[in-house]
């Protein structure tokens, strides 16, 4: 399923023009679901990270009814102060796991 012209407008807003491609590429392998409503969510709360797209990705594969609690509360039941805390807070999560690379020995 090609991205719609609005998550592509949304990811050149977002990410760094290296990371455009990237970023694209990563939304292209979520086509479950509400595809478009994924991206959409997730490119924003990814906030231009790649690691952080790809993190919000996986959890709209494992789980999509509390990856969209995290993106959105259209019944207005959870303050959003309390709604950001958590977006951030996953986000510094999945920050604190991302891939090192290999030190040389020495």
């Amino acid at each position: 399923m090609p991205l719609s012209a609005e998550v592509l407008e949304l990811c050149r807003a977002t990410f760094a023009p290296q990371e455009l491609d990237p970023a694209l590429r990563a939304l292209e392998t979520y086509d479950a679901e509400q595809a478009d409503r994924v991206h959409r969510d997730a490119v924003r709360m990814s906030e231009g990270r790649l690691n952080r797209l790809a993190w919000w990705l996986n959890r709209a594969e494992d789980d999509l009814e509390t990856f969209f609690w995290y993106a959105e509360d259209p019944e207005g039941t959870v303050r959003p102060e309390s709604r950001e805390f958590a977006v951030d807070f996953m986000n510094g999560f999945a920050d604190r796991h991302l891939l090192k690379p290999p030190q040389s020995p020495g």
